[in-house]
């Protein structure tokens, strides 16, 4: 079993084993910033209350125990969703990819959003367990945003009885908040040359 103490004093925030997301665990950074919903581990339109999320969150912690860096986290994402037909290019291009892809065949919805469900985790798991975001994985998280956007509003057109849409507009809303307050990466110290 991993002692969430220990790992605390070397800047790595990972929930214990036995009692799962928890503020004790977590970044104070992210505690100040995260509503309670984040925390919630059933809740389908929360960062990592889904499938995708949960799991994520859990790699991107082993991940970091492991040695896992900072700026590497991008690389990880991409090997996490290898097989979900992503289009290449996705996570540094413009928004409008992402729209487009988002807006693809019904058929692939579960796929694009395993994948947007996937990028939140990485990107709002990094503030939870280092207590900052770096810029490349705050844009992972923006591309995210946009897919699920899209998706929310094109299941409000494909099922307008949808009972879920304003819960799934709030759970977007409630990254965007976080995202946008989230601390950045501490630049890299600058050494200077010794002759």
């Amino acid at each position: 079993m991993r002692d969430p103490a220990l790992w605390q004093a070397r800047g790595i925030y990972v929930d214990s084993d036995d009692d799962g997301l928890a503020p004790e665990t977590s970044h104070p950074a992210f505690v100040a910033l995260a509503p309670w919903s984040f925390y919630d581990g059933a809740d389908e339109f929360a960062p990592f209350g889904n499938d995708h999320g949960h799991d994520t969150l859990g790699a991107l912690a082993e991940w970091y125990l492991a040695g896992g860096s900072d700026d590497d986290v991008p690389a990880l994402l991409a090997d996490s969703l290898d097989g979900f037909g992503v289009p290449d290019g996705l996570w540094s291009a413009d928004s409008a990819v992402a729209r487009e892809w988002a807006a693809g065949p019904e058929e692939d919805e579960h796929l694009v959003t395993a994948a947007a469900q996937t990028a939140v985790a990485v990107a709002v798991g990094q503030l939870k367990i280092r207590g900052h975001v770096t810029s490349a994985v705050r844009y992972l998280g923006w591309q995210a945003v946009t897919i699920h956007r899209v998706l929310t509003e094109q299941a409000a057109v494909r099922y307008p009885a949808w009972r879920h849409a304003d819960r799934a507009s709030a759970g977007i809303d409630d990254v965007v908040k976080v995202l946008t307050r989230a601390p950045s990466a501490p630049a890299a110290p600058v050494r200077a040359n010794h002759v």
